[in-house]
């Protein structure tokens, strides 16, 4: 292609449209489906068949993986996707079905998704199950032995097994621990404010009457919305509680131990996770439900 054509085609940008509501399709199937294939994961044998939370599949065979890369799937759509395209003079341009959005919003979907990364690269310790006796999972080995390439395949290596990626780097696992539970926080906090306040606002003319209330099916997105936010701050509440009472016991996996056999930590992220995932599956008319109707010519 010549230089004239280059130049004709300079601003013409993608040959496809990204759309926001495909992104958030994907983001909501993403966290939706999340817990139940771990879940399967568990079932399909040779793994603890109850880990005590979702974070702990980190170290749970193939769990890891699908944890990891879905989490980051969630930030990379938060962080780099979700964005309204500028006007001219520097403001931000109307786009229906997201009238309603303002510039904060839109940091605030960022910072969740920055908060994704967070709880993907920089995760738990300790192994999350409370017996491995006999059962596969993935550990990391310091001060190892053996696996010398001039060896036999299935020579045995040995080392000190490990639940801490941190401690194989040398690095104390304190503050980490805390920018785990903290980046945890900071993205169920912003998705719970997005079921609550931003969702439900009016964010297109087709959901409103002339008179400014809402349509029928906008009432019942609404209602989806703030329920879902509900749940995740219920979630929420459950996860603080059993961070702030951890504080006063002297061994708190002692004195969490009946919390820990039923899992309640999974479940209590799980919960999040479904709510989160139903909100922006709504958002994104997975399979146009509750979709405004068009108005009469």
């Amino acid at each position: 292609m010549d230089i004239v054509s280059l130049r004709a085609h300079a601003d013409d940008g993608l040959p496809f449209r990204i759309k926001l509501e495909s992104v958030n399709k994907g983001i909501g199937l993403a966290a939706l489906l999340l817990p139940f294939v771990l879940l399967f994961i568990s079932a399909l044998g040779n793994t603890c068949p109850g880990i005590d939370s979702i974070s702990h599949y980190y170290y749970a065979r193939l769990g890891g993986d699908i944890l990891v890369g879905t989490l980051c799937f969630i930030g990379l759509q938060m962080t780099f996707f979700y964005h309204l395209p500028a006007a001219p003079g520097g403001q931000q341009q109307a786009v229906d079905g997201y009238l309603g959005h303002n510039t904060w919003d839109i940091r605030a979907a960022r910072l969740a998704g920055l908060c994704a990364f967070g709880v993907a690269l920089v995760p738990t310790t300790g192994k999350g199950c409370e017996d491995y006796g006999g059962l596969a999972s993935r550990v990391f080995l310091t001060n190892t032995q053996g696996g010398h390439a001039t060896q036999a395949p299935d020579t045995p290596v040995t080392g000190t097994a490990s639940f801490d990626f941190w401690a194989t780097l040398g690095i104390n696992d304190g503050l980490l621990t805390y920018m785990h539970y903290g980046s945890a926080a900071g993205m169920f906090l912003v998705l719970a404010y997005y079921s609550l306040v931003v969702f439900p606002r009016p964010q297109s003319p087709a959901s409103v009457t002339a008179t400014g209330h809402c349509h029928g099916n906008k009432r019942l997105r609404n209602l989806a919305y703030r329920t879902c936010g509900v749940l995740i701050l219920v979630a929420i509440g459950a996860l603080v509680y059993k961070f702030i009472r951890s504080f006063g016991l002297e061994d708190p996996l002692q004195g969490f131990s009946a919390w820990n056999r039923a899992n309640l930590t999974f479940w209590f992220e799980a919960l999040g996770l479904v709510a989160f995932g139903l909100s922006w599956c709504l958002k994104g008319r997975l399979f146009g439900l509750l979709r405004d109707e068009p108005p009469l010519a």
